[in-house]
């Protein structure tokens, strides 16, 4: 089964026409049979204003890819700035690790896996001021939401309130339905509590758009 292997060389600030040309040579360039069967299949070449990054399906051909193009770049007189990083994707955690980390091959370093990449989602949606899961109060007087409000911002929940609307945000699907099962059990009677996915600003209470929070509980 094919796999997803990268190569991402720093060039830096180097002059970007060099970079281009020497990349260009790439496609002129007669590549000897031993290294062409190393290759084996296509490699995709991509970059940015720092960095040229190659990927291939195995890792002999990520390193024989990179192997080329660091001569192409010596031969245009340009230098790697840095170490050249070769790297698998790893699928649970949905980002690129070091070569020398290998795929999960138990139960427990799936595991890890997914404990990692949603720690990796926490932190993200909190830097993004958006939170991923939802739970959503609909109470039937005012005051019961006010008071309801501040019992969870002392408990240290962050609380977007819409007068009778009360919205807390969730890092994940996990903790959101967690938290609204214990609410169901100590809301006053008539709240109406959901669980959904997140669909705007909740630590940033003045994103775009202040009512999406409302859902389909508003009408």
């Amino acid at each position: 089964m094919a796999e997803d292997w990268r190569v991402t060389i720093p060039t830096g600030s180097q002059d970007d026409g060099l970079v281009s040309r020497a990349l260009e040579g790439l496609r002129e360039r007669d590549v000897e049979r031993e290294a062409r069967e190393r290759l084996g299949g296509r490699v995709a070449v991509s970059r940015d204003d720092d960095h040229i990054y190659l990927y291939a399906d195995a890792e002999p051909a990520a390193r024989e890819a990179s192997g080329l193009v660091t001569s192409l770049l010596a031969e245009h007189e340009l230098v790697v700035e840095g170490s050249v990083a070769v790297e698998r994707w790893h699928p649970i955690e949905e980002r690129w690790e070091d070569a020398s980390v290998a795929l999960p091959a138990t139960d427990a370093e799936r595991t890890t896996e997914e404990a990692r990449r949603e720690a990796d989602d926490d932190a993200a949606a909190r830097a993004s001021g958006e939170a991923p899961w939802e739970v959503h109060i609909e109470f039937a007087e005012h005051d019961d939401a006010d008071a309801f409000g501040d019992r969870l911002e002392q408990e240290g929940h962050v609380v977007v309130r819409r007068w009778t609307f009360l919205l807390i945000g969730a890092e994940d699907e996990d903790a959101a339905r967690e938290l609204a099962e214990r609410l169901r059990e100590e809301a006053p009677p008539g709240a109406r509590i959901q669980v959904e996915a997140g669909a705007g600003p909740v630590w940033d209470v003045y994103g775009n758009n202040p009512f999406a929070f409302l859902g389909g509980l508003a009408g």
